[in-house]
């Protein structure tokens, strides 16, 4: 593995240590105590680095046993279509593990690994501004409703279609489309056309009542499934190309900034420039990685 790589696999480390300490993992690493925090994404992630920090994974696998009941098995298979079979691969062994030790029976499991929960200090309540989502599903259940809320917490006055919502929360239309009735039907979100569309909106006073209720309240907010989706494609290129000839490295990168390209646009990362050409273009690529992989870490979202 080059010094590059090693960078950025360190500040991928350091990224999934602070968010899982936003979650209420023990960790040093807190430099998203201000961000939402989506535990679905972080756990495919966390299973997609693999073995690389043991401890990171058995607290997070120690986390998941614990309150994995706060997870969702449906936005779990919905972001793992994305995942190509190395990152699958990796999820599963963490569901079967988690399913070994709990009731939990997330989807795509395989084979568990060897794994021995260690007692922790049980989390009294989820109230830290990171730990918004988990309020959410506390607050609503497990399902679309709480996603959709965390949308229009982050989007203030924004108004969604389903089809929007649906690709913002990671669940199906249809879900979502249920769940936006049983809002609306509990004065919670208003419907109206436009342009031939029903499109649904918050109103101020449900807003403001919303987040009375659910203080405190984090300042940024991300998508992580696009983010740290992209952050897994990139790093597993860069390792997989760095030995291979100039040529080979800029055709692979190239094309795999093209297939990222709306994850990048939906995460509202930085595009690497690509008036870079030719063999030129590897280097553009992994200063652009290390770039964002810093910026990330370091909990700067922008």
């Amino acid at each position: 593995m080059s010094p590059a790589s090693k960078k950025v696999r360190e500040r991928l480390l350091d990224l999934a240590w602070s968010l899982w300490t936003g979650l209420g993992v023990s960790g040093q690493i807190d430099n998203h105590h201000d961000h939402a925090i989506d535990p679905e994404p972080l756990i495919i992630f966390t299973s997609a680095l693999g073995d690389t920090d043991p401890r990171l994974r058995d607290e997070a696998t120690d986390w998941c046993i614990r309150y994995g009941s706060l997870v969702s098995g449906a936005r779990l298979k919905n972001l793992l279509t994305h995942e190509n079979d190395r990152v699958r691969a990796g999820y599963g062994e963490l569901a079967a593990t988690v399913a070994e030790h709990s009731s939990l029976r997330w989807p795509e499991r395989t084979t568990r690994r060897k794994h021995r929960p260690r007692e922790r200090p049980k989390i009294q309540a989820f109230n830290r501004a990171s730990q918004l989502v988990l309020r959410l599903r506390g607050f609503l259940g497990v399902g679309a409703r709480a996603e959709i809320l965390r949308a229009f917490l982050a989007s203030p006055g924004t108004a969604f279609s389903a089809a929007d919502l649906a690709a913002e929360t990671s669940y199906t239309k249809r879900n979502v489309a249920q769940a936006l009735d049983a809002l609306r039907l509990g004065d919670i979100v208003q419907a109206f056309p436009i342009r031939n569309q029903i499109h649904f909106r918050m109103p101020r006073e449900r807003e403001d009542q919303l987040r009375e209720q659910l203080i405190p309240l984090p300042e940024v907010f991300v998508h992580w499934p696009s983010v740290l989706h992209v952050l897994t494609s990139a790093f597993e290129t860069m390792t997989r190309f760095e030995s291979k000839s100039h040529a080979v490295r800029a055709v692979e990168t190239g094309a795999l900034i093209e297939k990222l390209d709306d994850a990048i646009r939906t995460a509202r990362l930085p595009v690497p420039h690509r008036s870079v050409r030719g063999p030129d273009f590897w280097e553009e690529f992994v200063s652009w990685l290390l770039a964002v992989t810093d910026n990330l870490a370091g909990g700067d979202a922008g």
